[in-house]
């Protein structure tokens, strides 16, 4: 049981309590009637108080909540910015990569262009 309901429970408890003994009470009608009205004031007005101490409470926490939750999403934004700068480079240093690659290629190619067109001039020569 939550702490409210607890302090409910134990505040209309005295509540009927305090009530059933004025009415026991050797005092006149009137008086008795006026101490369970004041009583019954008293109770109204603690639990008004507490209801008011709870919503400042949910007010609190609902606040700090919103603030972690924009420290989260900010730290999130934060982590994301430095995982996509390091892909982006990443991917910077594969692109170099392959183009380093492909210009070995295509000088292995023009070498090997070159080779087979002096092949047949030495072939010819030797004939």
């Amino acid at each position: 049981m939550s702490k409210s309901k607890s302090f409910l429970s134990i505040l209309l408890g005295l509540a009927a309590g305090t009530a059933i003994g004025m009415l026991y009470a050797p005092d006149k009608g009137w008086k008795t009637r006026a101490r369970i009205r004041k009583a019954a004031e008293n109770g109204y007005e603690d639990l008004q108080d507490n209801l008011e101490n709870l919503g400042t409470k949910v007010d609190e926490k609902t606040a700090q909540a919103k603030e972690t939750l924009k420290a989260l999403g900010d730290t999130l934004k934060e982590k994301a910015g430095v995982i996509k700068e390091e892909a982006r480079a990443k991917l910077v240093e594969q692109l170099s990569r392959l183009e380093e690659a492909l210009k070995q290629a295509e000088k292995a190619a023009e070498e090997a262009v070159n080779d087979a067109q002096e092949a047949p001039a030495d072939d010819q020569a030797k004939a």
